[in-house]
């Protein structure tokens, strides 16, 4: 009987010290720590801008005017008689790590005179085409759009030196494509 008692008080004393393991596995705090970073840039801008003027009949060659900034361009063409053609072709590069696209265009001429016209008023028309809303530039990527400008020819309204001239500013907002990690 004495031994008997022995190997339950064994066992009693095992199966404490199996209960104090687990307990000490399962109470035990566990602390991690980590740092995370995203690193994303953002560089959507005009990097040039290549224009040329067309003189009707082989007359006298106009100017063009050009500048710009970010996203916006602007150009003053200034021709010497109706039938004047100019073309100017914009390119945009993505710098930047991030996809993007076209979230809207802005498109504003003005004349010599005060005051804000139309794209086809007057007597010098112009035309935005080869980008559109929702036009998608990846990372890295580079597009371009045309700016054609054109002193029209049937007039009844003999030409003066402000009507000769006109402004536009085109602006292209760009917003990331968050479909691209879809």
């Amino acid at each position: 009987m004495k031994e008997s008692k022995n190997i339950v008080i064994g066992l009693l004393c095992a199966v404490i010290c199996v209960m104090a393991v687990a307990y000490a596995a399962f109470s035990t705090t566990l602390t991690i720590n980590g740092t995370g970073s995203i690193e994303s840039k953002w560089e959507v801008a005009i990097t040039g801008i290549d224009c040329n003027v067309t003189p009707a009949d082989g007359g006298v060659e106009g100017e063009v005017t050009k500048s710009f900034s970010g996203t916006k361009a602007s150009f003053e063409f200034k021709f010497k008689q109706p039938g004047d053609k100019g073309k100017c072709t914009v390119t945009i590069k993505n710098s930047g790590t991030l996809d993007a696209k076209v979230d809207s265009i802005s498109e504003t001429a003005t004349d010599g005179q005060e005051g804000s016209v139309g794209l086809t008023d007057d007597l010098i028309t112009y035309k935005v085409s080869g980008i559109t809303n929702g036009a998608k530039l990846t990372a890295t990527d580079t597009t371009t759009y045309v700016v054609d400008a054109e002193f029209k020819t049937d007039t009844a309204t003999a030409p003066t030196e402000k009507t000769k001239t006109k402004k536009l500013e085109v602006t292209i907002n760009y917003v990331q494509d968050l479909s691209a990690g879809a």
